[in-house]
């Protein structure tokens, strides 16, 4: 689904991705590993057709998603779900509306797009802020909601950058379970994270582990696929790597 052959990137001076080779397939997902700085987030945006490389090709269900025109590549958006901080929600909007907006650029009929968001904000557990400004929710609400955006109408391809950061490990384990069940329906999922109990935990869960550093990839290993989505205790898997 997402094959990555020789990908370059250069911010200013520094290479920020230096010929990274990856590949993740329909059913699997794939967490990124690395301390801040070595190139994660610049990958999940060149992924997301957010960024043109320098070199290298990135190819999307089959195609070169760096060839394509400008113009093409909202078509190609409409099948990823792509979460940042730096993409943030409108807060002006609730958050069933931002979600639903996201809905709408798939396709999705007004009807069915509030069915889908509620059913994601759910999944996340922040649907009692469905009907609330985005404004007024919490940090970590607006996070949620931003991957229950992500998340939400089944994308093929997910890209998920840091979804762990800032919340509570409670908040956390519905997150990966989130993700989790987005894999097992079928879609292809890369996650960049450096909170390693989420790591530990979705690896743990059949996730495989890709390290990054320095724009290089260094290592990957783990099973291949995801054998069935579960719910997951961030906070089990901390105490358990503290023993």
């Amino acid at each position: 689904m997402l094959r990555i052959l020789g990908l370059s990137v250069r911010l200013g001076d520094k290479m920020a991705l230096d010929e990274v080779a990856l590949q993740v397939r329909a059913g699997e997902l794939v967490v990124v590993e690395g301390a801040r700085g070595a190139g994660k987030s610049t990958l999940l945006q060149v992924a997301a057709t957010l960024r043109p490389p320098d070199a290298g090709e990135v190819w999307v269900a089959g195609r070169d998603v760096t060839a394509l025109q400008r113009a093409s590549l909202p078509y190609v958006r409409r099948n990823v779900g792509y979460f940042s901080a730096g993409l943030p929600l409108l807060g002006s909007m609730t958050a069933l509306e931002n979600v639903m907006l996201a809905l709408a650029a798939r396709g999705a009929d007004p009807a069915r797009a509030r069915e889908l968001g509620v059913r994601a904000l759910g999944r996340v557990g922040v649907v009692g802020a469905a009907t609330r400004r985005v404004e007024s929710l919490s940090a970590a609400e607006q996070r949620l909601s931003g991957i229950a955006r992500a998340l939400a109408g089944a994308p093929s391809l997910v890209l998920l950058d840091e979804p762990s950061a800032g919340l509570a490990p409670s908040d956390a384990g519905a997150v990966l379970s989130a993700l989790l069940g987005a894999v097992e329906a079928g879609a292809a999922a890369l996650c960049a994270s450096a909170d390693g109990s989420f790591v530990s935990a979705a690896c743990r869960a059949g996730a495989r582990r890709v390290r990054l550093e320095s724009g290089r990839v260094l290592a990957g290993g783990g099973p291949v696929g995801i054998v069935g989505s579960r719910r997951v205790d961030l906070a089990a898997v901390r105490v358990e790597a503290q023993r």
